[in-house]
């Protein structure tokens, strides 16, 4: 019985542990799409037979001039996932990966760096359910 509660408690850690990095994230998108500084967009793909929902696109451009809420929050969930960051002289693009029970989620946003400054914008969150 001991080890049956350790390992439902150890899963739901798990679990938690991932749904953490799609709460933050999610929340500074939802909240940047809400305020109207931002061009929001969203796709969704269905299975034509079924009508159940495959795929999920949002992308989000903030038209403010920084955009670091957003970096901030791929930066504390960077643990949550698979994560990563390119750069090159002008441009850095941060990309984080988590695997669910339900779906794989992948987070991407791209950005200007401009030193102390971030600008130019785009996240793309890519949602796919599992069958």
């Amino acid at each position: 019985m001991k080890l049956r509660t350790i390992i439902c408690t150890l899963a739901l850690l798990c679990t938690s542990l991932a749904l953490s990095a799609q709460n933050a994230i999610d929340k500074a998108v939802d909240e940047y799409s809400s305020i109207g500084k931002s061009t929001f967009t969203s796709a969704v793909e269905r299975d034509p037979q079924t009508r159940k929902v495959l795929k999920v696109v949002k992308v989000l451009q903030p038209t403010d001039l920084t955009i670091n809420k957003l970096r901030r929050a791929f930066l504390d969930e960077q643990e949550n996932g698979k994560f990563s960051i390119v750069s090159n002289d002008k441009e850095e693009t941060m990309t984080l990966t988590t695997e669910g029970p339900k779906e794989n989620r992948i987070y991407m946003m791209q950005y200007t760096n401009r030193g102390a400054s971030f600008t130019n914008g785009k996240v793309t969150i890519i949602i796919r359910y599992k069958q």
